[in-house]
Formats: structure tokens, C-alpha cells, sequence
């Protein structure tokens, strides 16, 4: 009977496993929603290359340039359903704005006249609880398209110009800009992240002519510079956005300064990087980044926004055709949710109805968890900007139970087929209910069952579902004596760290024990904490890690063969990796590697 539930059981994981996008073709793939779409009050004054960013919870965008390519003083925040227009002390196209920690925002930087020519040193201030803006100081390096972070102490640091001289300064709080140090090399809108109370790295995707840079060179706000190896097979996207803080899933608290940022590689697949103090890799998740779907491929801007309420991240996209040399008048918005709360994160690909008017490079994340889009170049002209403001609903109550919950719909077909289990299931019940006395067996106990012969492939992942086993009986009678010395959410965070930063998972004799080691706790423990964080055994949390990085193997590699694919992924054997592989994502390896090939 056992046997019969076990079956039953993987037919439902089986099932479970194969939710996919409506004409999929039986393929295992990112689940696809709709998305509502709403359209706002346009802004008083049309605009691109404008600082957008949530201001004491209002959407405020500030700066850029105007219809004929003219920047504007102006500064607009959205309140009370229409948006609201201050007049600021200066132009910033392209320039940069950050919230400082007394709640003011520092303006800064921009170019110097019409059409996008030249740098400039004006800074201000905005007060939002009294709409003003008032001049104070300059820039100790006139720039354009830099980007800024604040620090602690009401401090910023800035970098990055764009046909100009690049340097490292920073806003001392109070009125006045210092030099730190030079760049190891010249960088336009660059990534400034924390690692620490008091350092940064700073690295970006093109230089300060817009050349990309292959292989970027990472700058330490107090150290030396460094080469990040995974940058060299996963590049950095050229952004346009001016916020670089807009993607922080960490706690600083803890001291855990985590981002996460999207990349490619060379055969145009997008995946998703976080760096934790100042360490990469990739983000390991249920499905690839989709890059088409139903109406064709999709283009992607390279700025993620993080919602730290639900634990998801949104990335923008739309129709590569929108952004073309004949832009088209319309076209689909897509959002990709990433819930990041579990491992691997949820991938949820979300979609509009055809909207016009838009531009994906501006948008953030409102105090209500959802996405607004507002100004831009719809049609990629300088001299025409647009006014249009658009909500994309992704945290209403049905978006959020769609979207990056990782609940996977099932065909009709598939329904039925649980149905049937169930039904069988039943019939089993009844049957051993009236068979079993018949064959001097209680029937409220359970037969023995003979041990069956354990296959060479299968030892060591029965040896480590058998360890699982045993630490989870420990873990009853040390986790209640080991409670509140270290947070389980705190402890996953190191597992997945460690695992993430060493790889551990390529090792096809890990084991628990191994963890416990390096974490300096016991297997019972970690077992403990796996169940409780991410709802799944140690098995198949580790297993969740080896079919992602065979996926990547498989969509950067394609003349790789399966058999140095599962050896280099850290199975113990062809037929596992074959079995996990497909219970995982519903389909063979060698069907999803055509399916994702371009």
C-alpha cells in the first residue's frame, strides 16, 4: 500500500511540475498572467532623461528635457490623483537626484544646454514638505548621466559623466563637495552599491562615450579595484535609470547589503545576478528569464525594481519592434516578477493589453507595490517626450495570488488525470480495507514491506535522503534548546550564501553534515531550517541548484554534450540527473535546451 501512496504521489508531483504557458506545447515554462493596466493623468510637462524615484511616498520625478529636446526646471510629484509641479533652482537632464537620510533630495549634475550637450555643476536641494528647491553649492566635478548613493550622516557619494573626465566625490552633508579618489577607468550612469556601513563598489556597462565595456572593472569606494569573474561570462546592460539603490533586497541592520541586477551572456540570455556585499552570482530560479512568449521576443530594460513588503522584484519589458529605427505606435508591456522570498525564486511573466505612449526606462515601484511608468521617448525622438503616466496593477489582491506565487495552473487534462489518482488512491483503501484481514493482517496496520534492491545510481541520494531523515528526528530535540540563538531566516541566508558562493552543490557527495561544518552547527539544525525556510528537504533543495546551474550550462553552451553537462552539474549519475531534471521543470533535458535555443 505504502508503494501505491508513493506513486500516487509522484504522479501529482509529476503534474504539479508541468504548469505552462498556454501553448507551451507540453513544455515546462514560466508561468504567463495578465496584467491591468490603468492609464493616469499625463504630467504637466513631458519629459525624458529625468530622475524618477518615490519621495515620502509620492512619485516624484525631476529634471530632464522637454518637447524640442530643451531642459526644464521643474520638478513633479503625484498626489491626490493628478501631479503637482514645483519649479526647481536649476536644470538637470540627465542629471542625478538621491534621497538623503533628512528626508531632503540632493539634485545634481545634468547637461549644460539644449540637445543634450555638455556636464554642469549646479546642485540643489528639495525640501518635499515645503516644495521648494533651493541652490547651495557645486559639484567638485561637472558631470552628466552620474549616478549617486546616499550614506549615513546625510551623506552621498557620486561618480560616473558622460563625455567628461570621471571621478569619485562626495557630499559632506552639509554644504560642501570633496574629490576621494579617481576611477580605474571612466564610467557614464554607473552601479553604486554598499558592501558596508562605510564602502561601496562602484562598475557600470558602457564608459563616458557609451562604449560598452566587456569585462568592467570594479571600483572600491576604500580598497582596490577587482575583476569580477562572473561578469566576464554574464554581462552588465547598458541602464538608463538613475536610481542604483532601486534593487536592494538586504538588511542593513544585519549587514546584509544585497542587490540584485540583471545580466546576459552572449547568446542574449538574460538571468538574474545578486551581489551580497560586494560578492556575485547568479540567482538561482525555477525557469530561465523568458525571452519571448506568445507574440514574439522580448526586450528588457536592465533596471530591477524591488518591493521589500511582498519580497519580489519586478523587471520591465515590452516589444523589441517598440524600440526600433520605425518604432512602432504601440505595444505590450511585459513585467517578470521574481519572488526572491524562496529558493530557487519564482519566475511570473506578466503582460498588458497593447498600450500606447510609453517608454519602459521609466518607471518605479509606488508605496502600493505597484508599477507606474511615466515620461520617456515613446518614440525614441528627443525632441518629442512624452507626458503619459500608466499603472500597471501587479499587487492587487489577484495579481499577487498569480504573480510570483508560484502556483503553476494545470490543463484540464491535468486535472483530470488527479482525479483519477485520487480515485485510485480510494480504491486502494478499500481494497487492502477488506483484502488485508483476509491475509491475517490488521487492517489498521500497515504490512511489512520487503526492502526493495537499491540501484548503483540511486546510493548516494537514498544515503542523503536517509540523513535527512535521521536530522529531522535530531532537530526535534535540538531546535527548541537552540531557538532565538540565531534566526532561521538569518541561517538560511548563510546557506544559500554559502552554497551560491562556493558551489557546493557541484559536489555530487555533499552532504549535511558538510554545511554544518562550514557553518560551525549541527546537521539536525540546517535540516531544520531547510524545511522551515524553504518548505523542501535537503535532497531537493540541493537539487533545485544543480538543475539551475545545468540550465545555464545548457542555454550558454549548446554544443555541450548531456553527458559532461550532468557530470559538471553535480549529479552522481545520467539516469538522476534525467529523473531530477524532469521533475523539476516537467521536461528532458535535451528538449528544454531546444526549446530555449535561439
Amino acid at each position: 500500500m505504502r508503494a501505491i501512496i508513493l506513486s500516487i504521489l509522484c504522479c501529482l508531483t509529476a503534474l504539479l511540475s508541468l504548469a505552462a504557458q498556454p501553448g507551451g506545447k507540453g513544455a515546462a515554462s514560466c508561468p504567463v498572467v495578465k496584467i491591468e493596466a490603468e492609464r493616469l493623468p499625463d504630467l504637466n510637462v513631458p519629459r525624458s532623461g529625468h530622475s524618477i524615484l518615490l519621495v515620502n511616498g509620492e512619485p516624484t520625478v525631476i529634471g530632464g528635457h522637454t518637447t524640442n529636446f530643451v531642459p526644464t526646471a521643474t520638478i513633479e510629484y503625484y498626489k491626490d490623483g493628478k501631479w503637482n509641479l514645483v519649479p526647481s533652482a536649476f536644470t538637470h537632464d540627465d542629471g542625478f537626484a538621491v534621497a538623503l537620510s533628512s528626508g531632503k533630495v540632493l539634485i545634481g549634475g545634468g547637461h549644460e544646454r539644449n540637445l543634450g550637450i555638455g556636464q554642469s555643476f549646479e546642485v540643489e536641494l528639495y525640501d518635499p514638505l515645503s516644495r521648494t528647491c533651493e541652490g547651495f553649492s557645486s559639484l567638485d566635478t561637472k558631470r552628466a548621466m552620474a549616478s549617486a548613493i546616499a550614506l549615513d550622516g546625510n551623506q552621498a557619494l557620486i561618480t560616473g559623466n558622460w563625455y567628461h573626465d570621471d571621478a569619485i566625490e562626495l557630499y559632506d552633508g552639509k554644504d560642501g563637495f570633496m574629490p576621494i579618489k579617481g576611477t580605474s577607468c571612466e564610467r557614464a550612469i554607473p552601479y553604486i552599491l554598499r558592501t558596508a556601513k562605510d564602502n561601496a563598489i562602484i562598475f557600470a556597462a558602457v564608459d563616458t562615450k557609451g562604449n560598452q565595456t566587456p569585462h568592467p572593472i570594479i571600483d572600491r569606494l576604500h580598497g582596490e579595484a577587482y575583476r569580477e569573474p562572473l561578469l566576464d561570462e554574464w554581462g552588465l546592460l547598458a541602464r538608463h535609470a538613475l536610481n542604483p539603490t532601486e534593487a536592494f533586497i538586504g538588511d542593513e541592520t544585519k549587514g546584509d547589503y544585497s542587490y540584485l541586477l540583471a545580466v546576459e551572456n552572449e547568446q542574449g540570455q538574460m538571468a538574474i545576478a545578486r551581489v551580497t556585499n560586494g560578492h556575485f552570482s547568479l540567482l538561482p530560479t525555477d525557469f530561465p528569464v523568458p525571452m519571448t512568449c506568445r507574440w514574439g521576443k522580448i526586450f528588457y530594460s536592465p533596471t530591477i525594481y524591488v518591493d521589500q513588503k511582498s519580497r519580489r522584484a519586478y523587471l520591465v519589458g515590452t516589444d523589441p519592434e517598440r524600440l526600433g529605427l520605425t518604432p512602432i505606435d504601440s505595444a505590450r508591456v511585459y513585467v517578470l516578477t521574481i519572488n526572491y522570498a524562496v529558493t530557487p525564486a519564482r519566475l511570473t511573466l506578466g503582460y498588458t493589453d497593447v498600450l500606447n505612449d510609453f517608454d519602459i526606462d521609466f518607471f518605479l515601484m509606488t508605496s502600493d507595490g505597484d508599477v507606474m511608468i511615466t515620461g520617456g521617448l515613446p518614440t525614441q525622438n528627443n525632441f518629442k517626450p512624452s507626458s503619459a503616466t500608466w499603472l500597471l496593477h501587479v499587487n492587487s489582491h489577484a495579481q499577487k495570488a498569480a504573480m510570483g506565487s508560484g502556483v503553476r495552473q494545470l490543463p484540464s487534462w491535468g486535472w483530470a488525470l488527479i482525479v483519477l489518482a485520487i480515485a485510485a488512491l480510494a480504491a486502494g483503501l478499500i481494497l487492502r480495507t477488506r483484502v488485508g484481514p483476509r491475509l491475517g493482517v490488521p487492517a489498521n496496520e500497515e504490512p511489512p514491506v520487503a526492502p526493495e534492491e537499491e540501484s548503483q545510481e540511486n546510493t548516494h541520494e537514498q544515503e542523503v535522503t536517509q540523513e535527512n531523515t535521521q536530522d529531522q528526528v535530531e532537530s526535534q530535540d535540538q531546535v527548541d534548546s537552540t531557538e532565538g540563538s540565531e534566526d532561521n531566516a538569518e541561517l538560511m541566508r548563510r546557506i544559500c550564501q554559502l552554497m551560491e558562493e562556493q558551489q557546493l552543490y557541484l559536489n555530487p557527495n555533499l552532504k549535511l553534515t558538510d554545511i554544518a561544518t562550514l557553518l560551525g552547527t549541527n546537521r539536525g539544525i540546517i535540516s531544520n531550517c531547510i524545511n522551515t525556510q524553504r518548505d523542501c528537504t535537503f535532497p531537493q533543495f540541493v537539487n533545485f541548484y544543480r538543475v539551475q546551474h545545468a540550465q545555464l550550462l545548457l542555454s550558454s553552451q549548446s554544443d555541450t554534450k548531456l553527458t559532461e553537462v550532468w557530470t559538471a552539474a553535480g549529479f552522481s549519475s545520467e539516469s538522476s540527473f534525467y529523473r531530477i531534471f524532469k521533475s523539476i521543470t516537467g521536461t528532458t533535458p535535451s528538449d528544454w535546451r531546444s526549446n530555449v535555443s535561439p
